[in-house]
């Protein structure tokens, strides 16, 4: 094993990047958070074989990206601080947890940054900074600033209106879906303000999202935040403190229990996320290359993703190679929420 240092190659505004940097703190491993910029933009992505960020550079010499696996690696890597539990129930837990805030959180992310103009004037520095190399502590100049204004606008109509379009949270489902996240937050400060982490006193790979998608955006950006300080300010200073956490010998919850407080995430998972993965399933399934998913207040159109079915897929892996026993404890524990339906379907890819 290399004792080395990581390179955590990404971006301030970046969810994922700062999921794994939440990550790499939690295990106090030697690192350096590099941007991505301009300049060494084809270097990076060319060894990382993608354009997406976050991408990590090992002490090994590894470039490896999507923070999932690259979780379960640092989880084997590192075995005196697990990140993910052992137990069965709360194993599948945690791998849920994750999938649902990885998958469905960017809808906040992404509605909150550009759906509204003041937020997108917001973004445009940090965007831009760090495009050029700097962090946005380091500030602008007056022409860099007017430079970034600029740049914004094609990085709105190009990346952000569309990515929006595709996740069904654009301009017109912009309030439906500050309504959700600001509901959603209210069951969140409940849970975290009753324990450390998702599962007990120990991190896993969802504690990090969350804590990603606050650092990156609803803490970052003015228009979330004050979503945020309407809702549950809170939460504010809990997702702070959890991207700063360092494992310390803290455990998961005994004898293989799951909070109580979970009981409301699992209920929106089912009535969202879990809603999308159905219809994006059968849509693959036919060829198309769009959905429509019934979130309670009529249809959403939607892109679907080839890559939340394998997600799905890895998932239900995982539960199919469970002993009997463990998948019986799962089945037990998990299934009355209705959460394992989703996962179990056959794959379509």
């Amino acid at each position: 094993m290399f004792d080395g240092q990581y390179i955590l190659w990404g971006g301030e505004h970046s969810l994922f990047t700062r999921k794994l940097e939440a990550m790499l703190n939690y295990l106090d491993v030697d690192y350096e958070f590099c941007l991505k910029t301009e300049t060494n933009r084809a270097e990076v992505e060319g060894r990382l074989g993608t354009h997406f960020i976050p991408g990590l550079q090992t002490p090994e010499g590894w470039f490896i990206h999507d923070t999932t696996p690259i979780g379960l690696m640092l989880n084997a890597k590192y075995p005196e601080r697990p990140i993910m539990p052992a137990t069965p129930v709360q194993r599948i837990a945690a791998h849920l947890l994750e999938d649902w805030a990885d998958e469905w959180f960017g809808r906040y992310a992404i509605s909150s940054r550009w759906c509204y103009p003041d937020n997108i004037e917001h973004v445009a520095l940090s965007f831009y900074a760090n495009s050029v190399g700097k962090f946005v502590h380091e500030g602008l100049t007056d022409a860099e600033r007017a430079t970034a204004a600029q740049m914004i606008t094609t990085v709105r109509d190009n990346f952000g209106l569309r990515a929006c379009a595709n996740r069904g949270c654009g301009p017109d489902q912009a309030a439906a879906v500050k309504a959700d996240f600001q509901a959603l937050m209210v069951h969140v400060n409940t849970h975290y303000q009753q324990h450390r982490f998702l599962l007990g006193d120990r991190a896993s790979l969802g504690d990090f999202t969350f804590s990603g998608l606050f650092k990156a955006h609803m803490a970052a950006d003015p228009e979330p935040r004050s979503w945020v300080e309407a809702s549950s300010p809170a939460l504010l200073a809990i997702m702070e403190r959890l991207f700063q956490e360092r494992s310390d010998g803290g455990q998961y919850l005994p004898n293989d229990e799951l909070p109580t407080t979970l009981t409301p995430l699992f209920e929106h998972m089912l009535q969202t996320y879990h809603q999308f993965l159905v219809v994006s399933r059968q849509a693959l399934a036919a060829g198309e290359k769009w959905c429509e998913v019934d979130l309670g207040e009529g249809l959403v159109s939607m892109r679907s993703l080839k890559y939340s079915e394998v997600s799905r897929c890895h998932i239900r892996n995982e539960i199919e190679a469970l002993p009997a026993a463990d998948r019986a404890a799962v089945e037990r524990v998990l299934g009355p929420f209705g959460v394992l339906d989703a996962y179990l379907l056959p794959p379509v890819l």
